[in-house]
């Protein structure tokens, strides 16, 4: 499914939101260059303080070819956003700069909470507060049906963010749902690390795509490939899936295209968080 890119405006500049597997992310370059700072030197910054969270998404542009873009996802943007610091650039470039730190993530939270961003203190006109109850809406449904804690505390800080732009208390994350862990881990997860710790000590092995030492990240029909080439069963596919996003150690992340350290291109994976060894 292609990805689909929202325009967002910014005073009197545009930022571009992407919906990517259903999540926000934020394209870099337009922040960048709106704030009149240096893409390059910007992008070895991102490179070196957000790899591991860095997608590289591909879009089709106006012209009808594809073009890559550094993303970030947007819960991101405030500590880049704060790493500029304002007393190092030109003088004519901090007022703006400063603006982007006030402002911006608020501005890009609400497009992709509400559909709309507005300036803080301005009224909301009827079809901004009708979208904004139906955002309310939908998140208090999803988090009736939603049990898993770290979702349920991401889509309550959405419902929060929404109600204060309603002007509204939102109920707390306690009083809608419940949580729910499994009591254990399916004896499935266990065999998949064990097989894939073998096949990942293969020296020619490259199935860890991530360029992070904190993370692991894996396309799964590499997987099951390189399993099979070392003459070793893996579960089936589908059961693989459902058990796999209840991995406690090491611990499932998420579902993203990460920029792979081996191929340098944009790799669909399956991100865990490593198991950290103590010396």
């Amino acid at each position: 499914m292609t990805d689909q890119l929202f325009p967002v405006p910014f005073y009197q500049d545009t930022l571009v939101l992407v919906d990517h597997d259903g999540q926000p992310f934020v394209a870099m370059k337009p922040i960048v260059e709106n704030m009149g700072l240096a893409w390059q030197a910007q992008h070895v910054k991102l490179t070196d303080k957000f790899g591991s969270t860095i997608t590289i998404i591909t879009t089709v542009a106006e012209d009808g070819k594809n073009r890559e873009m550094v993303c970030l996802p947007l819960r991101k943007i405030p500590a880049f956003l704060y790493s500029v610091n304002p007393s190092k650039v030109k003088p004519e470039l901090r007022e703006k700069i400063v603006r982007y730190q006030s402002e911006c993530d608020n501005a890009l939270w609400d497009y992709w909470t509400s559909g709309s961003a507005s300036r803080p203190g301005a009224a909301l006109n009827d079809a901004q507060f009708i979208s904004l109850n139906r955002s309310a809406t939908a998140l208090l449904q999803q988090l009736q049906r939603e049990t898993d804690p770290e979702a349920r505390r991401f889509v309550h800080d959405q419902l929060v963010r929404v109600s204060q732009k309603l002007g509204i208390q939102p109920p707390a994350l306690e009083k809608i749902g419940h949580a729910a862990l499994p009591d254990h881990e399916s004896p499935l997860i266990e065999e998949f690390w064990e097989i894939f710790d073998l096949v990942l000590a293969v020296p020619t092995s490259k199935l860890n795509h991530s360029r992070s030492k904190e993370l692991i990240a894996i396309n799964m029909p590499q997987v099951r490939a390189a399993a099979t080439a070392a003459k070793l069963a893996l579960p089936e596919i589908s059961e693989l899936r459902r058990v796999l996003k209840h991995s406690r150690s090491p611990r499932f992340v998420g579902i993203k295209t990460v920029n792979s350290q081996h191929t340098r291109s944009a790799v669909k994976c399956w991100v865990f968080e490593a198991e950290t060894v103590n010396e």
